[in-house]
């Protein structure tokens, strides 16, 4: 074999590492919650175990966000063949561990985003799972969990990511305040919001971002969060946090 043709071959190879399929999704076993045929994995049942201990609108969202993904990816054969339905799962259900508001939580920092406090508390919980194997959750499937959750709070970026982070942060946007996701067959919809409420969800997030700003300003600042914090928390000021203020300091225009 000529060495050009063994290069070929290893870079086709290395190729096919660096893009990984669904990790074996004909081959794993399902349940149905709310009328929706959804990953039954024991990772997935205990992911599902450590959000159930958060407040019910809280817990509510993230349940939604799993399941009405889950239902619009299973509408379409070629999708739900493509995306990693494991990983999206696990992107999903703990998209939101950013919003724990418990005393000392084990997934909040003092100066992150929220977003990159669920990315980071979702891979490490994947990674102290009894599950976890290195040769299963490589590196570059934790990184699409990773980017799913840490870009679901900014706009414009997801769509053109990979299959599996877009469809996490695709399914976190399907459960919305006031509005009913045209992408989402209606009867699962209906069925899925029947079995988790709506109702205390803007109220949650609300008092939830309200929070984030009077504990953690500078994790809100240049945030969709930052409003909440300027109408809501007194003494909250993020004159000069902006990106518009540090680039135009010092700077007067030509009339």
């Amino acid at each position: 074999m000529k060495v050009t043709s063994i290069i070929s071959v290893l870079a086709l190879g290395a190729t096919t590492l660096a893009s990984p399929k669904p990790i074996g999704n004909k081959h794993l076993p399902t349940t149905v919650i709310a009328g929706v045929e959804v990953v039954d994995t024991q990772i997935v049942r205990d992911a599902h175990a450590l959000i159930k201990k958060f407040p019910d609108f809280l817990y509510w969202h993230s349940m939604r966000t799993w399941l009405l993904g889950a239902a619009t990816i299973n509408a379409n054969k070629t999708l739900k063949a493509e995306v990693d339905l494991e990983a999206h799962a696990l992107g999903t259900i703990l998209h939101d561990l950013g919003w724990d508001m418990s005393e000392n939580s084990p997934w909040v920092s003092k100066d992150r985003r929220f977003e990159v406090d669920g990315a980071i508390g979702a891979v490490n919980f994947i990674k102290a799972h009894k599950s976890y194997k290195p040769c299963t959750w490589t590196e570059n499937r934790l990184e699409r969990i990773f980017d799913g959750i840490a870009l679901h709070g900014t706009f414009g970026i997801h769509p053109y990511k990979n299959i599996d982070t877009k469809w996490i942060t695709s399914s976190v946007g399907f459960d919305g305040v006031n509005f009913t996701p045209t992408e989402v067959p209606i009867e699962k919809f209906d069925s899925i919001v029947a079995e988790f409420p709506k109702e205390t969800f803007q109220k949650g997030a609300i008092d939830t971002f309200t929070w984030m700003c009077a504990t953690k300003p500078n994790g809100t600042y240049n945030t969709f969060v930052e409003p909440f914090g300027t109408a809501y928390v007194p003494g909250y000021n993020a004159t000069g946090k902006h990106s518009f203020d540090r680039i135009t300091a010092g700077y007067t225009r030509e009339q």
